[in-house]
């Protein structure tokens, strides 16, 4: 059979509500709104919308900037981790949130043994698969809440009192996840009690305790000018440092992003004084990515 024969049967044979929830997922990767979904099936049906518009119009979505981004970043970090490599001085476009830096960073420095990812429940879907190509062998996610994904074990646990054993994991992966603990977490469903900034001190504590030895925790959480965002709550650098050394855990390595008119850019200088969430863009105006080690001697023997 001739292949573009081939192709276009291909593109015939699912119904029109097959077609409209195909092309939704691999474009968009999300289903259609229902309202949506609606009205691209009368327009298909009256014939003043074609299945190939469709596609053109679901491709040239806004939307869809966002996810090319981060796929673009996600190939990247997973191509230098292939190669042994650890990217520094990311970059990513203007009017984009830290995941497009956060993501990367962490994957390209993700190990292959044991893993525990903290918060994968309301994780970016595009890092959460991400992280299922890398040939780990174990993979953990721990939330408060549950989700489904396939390869990985999850468990229903508050990271402040996690049900593992100690010395459990090789690595432990805490994106954009540590500002939450202990904060209002009702936007995600929580009712449980905001407390005075302890828990995340608590938490780093308990993740200490289920790290091997020579183990590592990749943490990314938004930086600036301090303060209590209700669900969340921003540190500056020293803040953040002054944490995870009260928690046991040293920096092995550290890199601050900022974002600023030309787009996501690293910040040696990063200065903290008026740099606010949400004011420069639809997120973290910057964000701190750092590896840090349980070992004091390794860090002395490193120095």
């Amino acid at each position: 059979m001739d292949p573009r024969l081939q192709a276009e049967l291909r593109v015939a044979e699912p119904s029109d509500e097959e077609y409209v929830d195909l092309v939704f997922g691999l474009v968009l990767r999300r289903a259609p709104e229902a309202e949506a979904r609606e009205r691209a099936l009368a327009k298909l049906a009256d014939g003043t919308l074609s299945r190939a518009t469709l596609l053109h119009e679901l491709a040239a979505a806004p939307e869809l900037d966002r996810i090319r981004v981060l796929d673009d970043a996600i190939a990247l970090a997973l191509a230098a981790r292939e190669r042994g490599e650890r990217p520094r001085l990311l970059t990513g476009p203007p009017a984009t949130d830290e995941r497009v830096v956060e993501i990367p960073w962490v994957l390209s420095r993700a190990r292959r043994g044991a893993v525990l990812e903290v918060g994968y429940a309301f994780a970016e879907p595009v890092y959460v698969a991400a992280l299922m190509r890398l040939g780990l062998d174990r993979l953990v996610g721990v939330d408060l809440a549950t989700a489904e994904v396939p390869g990985m074990e999850t468990v229903e646990a508050d990271v402040r009192s996690l049900p593992f054993g100690d010395a459990e994991f090789e690595q432990v992966l805490l994106v954009s996840t540590l500002e939450h603990i202990g904060a209002d977490n009702a936007v995600y469903g929580y009712e449980r009690g905001r407390d005075d900034g302890a828990g995340r001190a608590d938490a780093l504590r308990e993740l200490r305790r289920v790290l091997r030895p020579g183990g590592s925790l990749l943490v990314t959480v938004p930086l600036g000018e301090p303060g209590d965002y209700g669900w969340f709550r921003q540190e500056d650098v020293r803040g953040w440092n002054r944490l995870f050394a009260r928690a046991g855990l040293f920096v092995e390595e550290q890199e601050l992003y900022e974002l600023g008119e030309a787009g996501w850019a690293a910040s040696p200088t990063f200065r903290a004084a008026g740099v606010r969430y949400g004011e420069r863009g639809p997120a973290a105006s910057a964000v701190l990515c750092a590896e840090l080690s349980p070992d004091r001697l390794r860090r002395l023997a490193s120095a």
